[in-house]
């Protein structure tokens, strides 16, 4: 039987291998957790080590980025040595990763030796509106020569995420709309792959229940209210404001509400929800997108400019999204056109409270 490897450096990643892993039960699944800040104690590893239904039949972890030069280069070395005989070992026929900018990737499509076919896994943002610092002098040159003296002239720097000559594959939840770079590849469908999967709603459950997530909420909620890091909310003007007008209307309405805080928030409540009838704290641990199989067909989610409601289209097609605008994000415009095609109303702050109540109003409409 054919070995595949997946390499994974965030929940998204992850995610995306379990859909994939357990749609392709011919092969031999092995999910490699990379660039992992936690490697003795890693909730994600913890999870899928104890999770019956996984579709993995090995599974390792490998930390990242530690201290000075001369460490991460001896820990890089280890890990090398690692990939390199466990490739040797396996021979394996695709490498799947979510950046093939990683280092763990070109290295391991290096030693394949052209036998493996390397497959980009969407990563959300990049797939879609490209990666501007990839386009900078000092990426394409500065950055792309030391790493080819340091590690090797197999070292390829990709002009966006996923456009690496090593990616010979990409699949995308909207095929129809990644960068033109990634268009030179071939194509495939992805969001077919999490309809119905039994596989990534039990992993998603495993991953609620970790993080202690009110997973009996979860699929009762009406919508779902996840805020950036407080930083952006403090910065944009009259953003604090609108998300409170918008908690007291969400709670006039009698809807059913969850609140999802940004992972490094110093203030776990700051806008006092957890208090209010009918609002439930989200544990801001879990990672949204695995939060999504679990909503309702046609929840409301309300977000801001980013992967977030990206991720929110093609995880739960049928939802209602709508974004706060914020000009500062690089390559807005970009981002406003594709949520434009994906069905996502962009609004100014003040305009939220008038265009829920124009929401609430309307009939739910049916899928994109």
């Amino acid at each position: 039987m054919a070995h595949s490897l997946y390499l994974a450096s965030t929940p998204l990643h992850i995610l995306n291998s379990v859909a994939i892993a357990s749609s392709q039960p011919s092969a031999t699944a092995h999910l490699w957790m990379i660039d992992q800040p936690n490697t003795l104690d890693n909730p994600y590893f913890q999870v899928l080590n104890d999770w019956q239904q996984s579709p993995f039949d090995g599974l390792h972890i490998s930390a990242g980025q530690q201290g000075g030069v001369r460490r991460k280069l001896a820990s890089r070395k280890q890990i090398f040595a690692r990939l390199r005989e466990w490739v040797e070992a396996h021979q394996p026929k695709h490498i799947y990763t979510g950046n093939d900018r990683r280092i763990e990737f070109q290295y391991a499509m290096h030693c394949a030796q052209a036998q493996a076919t390397g497959v980009y896994m969407d990563e959300g943002t990049f797939t879609y509106v490209g990666r501007k610092a990839s386009t900078s002098w000092s990426d394409r040159i500065v950055d792309n020569g030391l790493k080819k003296l340091a590690y090797g002239r197999w070292w390829h720097s990709p002009r966006t995420i996923g456009a690496s000559r090593w990616v010979k594959q990409v699949y995308a939840a909207f095929p129809q709309w990644v960068h033109p770079l990634l268009q030179r590849k071939e194509l495939i469908a992805l969001q077919p792959l999490f309809t119905n999967n039994a596989a990534v709603t039990s992993f998603c459950t495993e991953l609620a229940n970790f993080f202690d997530a009110p997973t009996e909420h979860l699929a009762q909620l009406d919508c779902v209210l996840t805020l950036p890091h407080e930083s952006i909310i403090d910065t944009l003007p009259g953003y604090r404001d609108a998300m409170l007008n918008t908690v007291a209307q969400l709670q006039q309405a009698g809807l059913k509400t969850g609140i999802k805080y940004h992972p490094r928030n110093q203030q776990p409540d700051i806008l006092n929800a957890s208090a209010l009838d009918g609002f439930t704290l989200i544990p801001h641990q879990i990672p949204f997108e695995a939060l999504l199989p679990l909503l309702p067909e046609q929840v409301i989610v309300i977000g801001d400019v980013s992967s977030t409601l990206i991720n929110s289209r093609w995880l739960k097609p049928s939802a209602r999204l709508l974004s706060i605008a914020n000009p500062k994000v690089a390559l807005y415009q970009q981002f406003c056109q594709l949520f434009e095609r994906l069905g996502v109303q962009v609004l100014e702050s003040s305009q939220l409270p008038s265009a829920l109540t124009h929401l609430l109003q309307q009939e739910p409409s049916c899928s994109h």
